[in-house]
């Protein structure tokens, strides 16, 4: 359970790597957007409350998944995907949560609904690109989030976000390799 200096400097040059890349990702998600609809583009409302915070949101959720992992697993290449794990169970909880029957399988929630907030915050703006060929239909009006077809929800808010933090995880890890490790 102790962690060594060593360790604890290679854990923040993960969480920092992971970070960076990250917020870097989400700027790129945001200008690839812009230039592939310039027309349609709906610029941010508050850069607070839709980039800042769910950048500041999931690097402490990273952080403390990291962290934990790391003291408590043996094998350390592991904890390094803690959290892409924990946002699996997580994201799947809301989703079955959600999930209701009724002239089909649709994803229903309000948008006060926590679940459904943390899957915002939780969300990328380089998966939003796909929003600019497979948008996800559905009702959306009167504090209603209810999706017409499951699985593009499904592809959009859950499935590559995961994949997401997979690619990042392993690009921090593969970053700090490369800048710090020497041999």
């Amino acid at each position: 359970m102790k962690i060594s200096k060593s360790e604890i400097k290679y854990l923040i040059q993960i969480i920092l790597s992971w970070i960076y890349i990250n917020f870097a990702a989400n700027l790129f998600g945001l200008w690839l957007t812009k230039l592939l609809n310039v027309a349609d583009y709906v610029y941010p409302e508050n850069i607070l409350n839709e980039f800042v915070a769910p950048i500041l949101f999931q690097s402490i959720l990273f952080s403390i998944c990291i962290t934990i992992a790391f003291m408590f697993m043996k094998k350390k290449g592991l904890a390094y995907y803690v959290y892409v794990a924990f946002q699996f169970l997580i994201f799947h909880i809301i989703l079955i949560l959600n999930l209701a029957i009724h002239n089909g399988l649709h994803f229903i929630s309000s948008f006060d609904d926590i679940g459904l907030k943390y899957l915002s915050y939780c969300g990328q703006y380089l998966t939003d690109i796909l929003y600019l060929y497979f948008p996800i239909g559905g009702n959306f009006e009167n504090g209603k989030f209810l999706t017409d077809d499951v699985g593009n929800f499904y592809l959009h808010w859950i499935l590559l976000v995961l994949v997401y933090y997979f690619v990042i995880t392993w690009l921090s890890v593969k970053t700090v390799k490369f800048l710090f490790r020497k041999g």
